[in-house]
């Protein structure tokens, strides 16, 4: 953060002795370094559970998602919750989870091999029909 103000200070220092002209192009690129450093990457997983996975199993489950937060640092956020649209185009897809990262080495470096995110997974084979995750830089 000291880093990105003394650039944005250093840049306000040149773009008053810049003309017109200079001074937009110059704060269009600081605007757009500015939005890069706010950006976070969501990563959505939505489940299909089998018919056969009973209730208590499924709350095991959703525990052990949320309990990654303690086990995996770079997680900055984590939210869950089930589908509760009106209009009929879940496809069965009934729980929906979004996680929260800095980057995507974050994401692939860290938290996907991680031994507690693969325990999870492990633990999700027998009761899973289909996943579906989306992931993307929110702007």
């Amino acid at each position: 953060m000291k880093k990105l103000l003394g650039a944005v200070l250093g840049v306000i220092l040149l773009i008053s002795c810049m003309d017109t002209k200079e001074k937009v192009v110059v704060e269009k690129e600081v605007k757009s370094e500015e939005m890069k450093e706010e950006k976070l990457l969501r990563h959505v997983v939505i489940f299909k559970f089998n018919d056969s996975t009973s209730t208590e199993q499924v709350e095991k489950l959703n525990k052990s998602f949320a309990d990654l937060t303690n086990h995996i640092d770079i997680i900055q956020d984590f939210e869950w919750g089930l589908n509760d649209s009106p209009e009929d185009f879940h496809q069965g897809f009934t729980h929906c989870y979004l996680l929260t990262f800095k980057s995507e080495e974050d994401r692939d470096s860290i938290y996907t091999p991680h031994p507690k995110h693969q325990e999870f997974v492990a633990s999700l084979g027998p009761h899973i029909e289909k996943v579906f995750v989306v992931d993307y830089w929110a702007n």
